[in-house]
This record gives structure tokens, sequence and C-alpha cells, in this order.
């Protein structure tokens, strides 16, 4: 095709603004691995491999070797299901609604209590798709190269370290409540509430070496917030449950607004220099998973400016300007129950 052809066909990026976790039309990339399925959402991003976001659907009895990784941040959600875990030699039963965050030399292992257990996965800093992809490609194409010790030293190099198997699986598990790495339900560093919403802080920067904070959210019906201010870094949620009505203000494809309704186990991934609003159709839980922000420091910061000198916030736009320092970009915020 010539120049001259390619210049008129129009700007596209297929960027997919809202993904339904479940439906393979919004898959980028699926694996059937014998034990589990994977199915890719989100590829890393960004200078530290950020958002890398999958599923992977466990069949019953399969089992993930103890190891740790040297370098990589994991959060896991189970969304269904529950999985036998050892975690820096505890052992303990993590349950639907759960998440396990794990930094670097954490050592982990498990077993797959159920059926379709879905387990939810946020990796920072690790490219675990590529690494699935080079395993793959390696087990297809190479198997007798695993017999070359120089291969395997480079094919291994920067990946997982594997660890015997603990013995604290012999041991009764304890409270998944009482691990510091699985973060039940009513987990939360910090709590904050408004009109129509409440905020819990799950996962803090200084667990990701400052890479995000991850937030869970309870949207009330009637909650319309606005995010009016072209910035950089991507907003990234995922809607566990609920309905919403996300407007985006314009797209790579089109300069008019488009709508889409969103729905349960649905991502919302909104590139830098996007301006959008979200109406909540009816009640809705969801995680926070941009992170790009310090909406902690914000928070507790601008409590201290209320308390201490309100002059300072009074005006809304003088609010806005606060809040910006913080790399939060919310411009309105309003419930209106009915």
């Amino acid at each position: 095709m010539k120049l001259t052809e390619m210049e008129k066909i129009p700007n596209f990026t297929n960027h997919r603004y809202v993904i339904r976790m479940m439906d393979p039309a919004d898959w980028l990339r699926h694996y059937n691995e014998g034990g589990e399925v994977v199915n890719d959402f989100i590829l890393p991003r960004g200078p530290r491999q950020q958002d890398e976001f999958s599923d992977t659907v466990y069949h019953a009895g399969t089992e993930v070797g103890y190891h740790w990784h040297e370098k990589g941040f994991e959060t896991f959600e189970i969304a269904k299901g529950s999985v036998d875990c050892v975690v820096n030699g505890v052992h303990f039963v993590a349950k639907a609604g759960d998440l396990i965050h794990l930094p670097p030399f954490t050592a982990h292992g498990f077993v797959f209590l159920e059926e379709d257990t879905i387990w939810r996965e946020l990796f920072q800093e690790i490219d675990m798709s590529g690494g699935i992809l080079e395993k793959n490609m390696v087990n297809d194409y190479y198997e007798p190269c695993k017999e070359d010790a120089d291969f395997m030293k480079m094919y291994r190099t920067g990946k997982l370290v594997a660890r015997q198997k603990p013995a604290a699986w012999n041991d009764a598990p304890v409270d998944h409540s009482q691990v510091f790495q699985c973060r039940t339900p009513d987990f939360a560093w910090v709590r904050h509430e408004g009109p129509g919403y409440a905020l819990q802080l799950k996962i803090c920067k200084f667990e990701t070496a400052g890479c995000k904070e991850i937030w869970h959210a309870d949207l009330k019906k009637g909650l319309k917030a606005a995010f009016d201010y072209p910035h950089k870094g991507y907003d990234l949620y995922y809607v566990q449950h609920g309905k919403l009505k996300l407007t985006v203000c314009h797209t790579h494809a089109e300069a008019k607004p488009q709508t889409f309704i969103v729905e349960d186990e649905t991502i919302i991934d909104i590139p830098p220099y996007h301006t959008y609003t979200v109406e909540v159709l009816e009640d809705t839980a969801l995680y926070n998973y941009g992170g790009y922000h310090d909406l902690q420091a914000c928070l507790e910061d601008l409590r201290a400016v209320k308390e201490n000198d309100p002059a300072q916030v009074e005006n809304k736009e003088d609010l806005l300007r606060f809040l910006r320092k913080y790399q939060v970009y919310a411009t309105d915020l309003v419930w209106q129950p009915e």
C-alpha cells in the first residue's frame, strides 16, 4: 500500500475503553494451559510495566508450586472460588472477595480448591504475559533445549525462583484475616466516606515501591463524577458489580462524546489526556486500580487544611488546584439520591 493510500485511512488505535472480562471478544490473548486458562486484558505499559491485567481460571486441584520472584508486584483477587495458600510459611485459605498482595521475595504457593476458580491478576514490573509467551514458545518448539545447561541458565535469568514444598502445608490453616498479605473485604488501611460513596484503601504505595495504590469503592445510585481536566497517566477501574454510564468526551477515533454502559466484571481503561464522566445507575462496587494519584496523601492533607487553614480551599478553583498537586483530577462529584 502506498503512502498516499495510507493517508486516506481515518485515525484509529483499537483501544478498548470498556473491557468485558468474561467476553472472549474483549480478550487480547487467550492460553489453554491445561490446568488453567489465562485470558489477558491489558499488557504491561510504561517504563515500570504497570497495569498488566488478566484472569486465570483454574480447574479444582491445580497447584502452583512454592516460589518467589526477584522482581515485580502481584495483586490477586479471588473473584470466585477458594484457594489453599502458603505465603511466607503461613498456611491459610483465601476466599472469594479477598485480595492477596505479593511484593518481590514474598514466597507463595497455591492449590485451587474449586472448579472454575477465578484468580484475577494485576501485575507491576514483571511482564507475566511475556513470560507465558516465552514458556509456551520453548515448550512447543524447543523442548530438546531444556537439556542444554547453558540454554536453561539463559532462559531462567530473571524468572521465578522455586522453593522447597513448605512444611506449613501440613499445619492447620490460620484465619485468612490474620495474614498480612491477604486483604479480606473488611480490611482497609484508611477509610473515607462522603455523600454517595465509601472508600477503602487496600494497597498503599509503600507496598508497590510507589507504582500505585489500590482503593475499593462502594458507590450509591445517583452519584456522578466528572474528570474534566486532561492529565497524564491511565485511569483504570475494575467494576465488580453494579451499573454505570461512562461518557468519554472524545476518543482517538471520535471528536464527539461516546457513551458506554458498564456492568458486572468489566474494566474501564481511560488513556492519558482523556476527559470523562461516570454516572452510577445502580449501587456499584469497584476497584480503582489506576493508582497514579496520591489519593491517600491528598485526603489526609485536605482534612488538615480544612481544619487548620480552610481559606486555602474555600474557592472551587483553589480546591481543584490543591487536588491536582496529588494527581487527583476529579473536577466534580455530586450525589442526587432518588
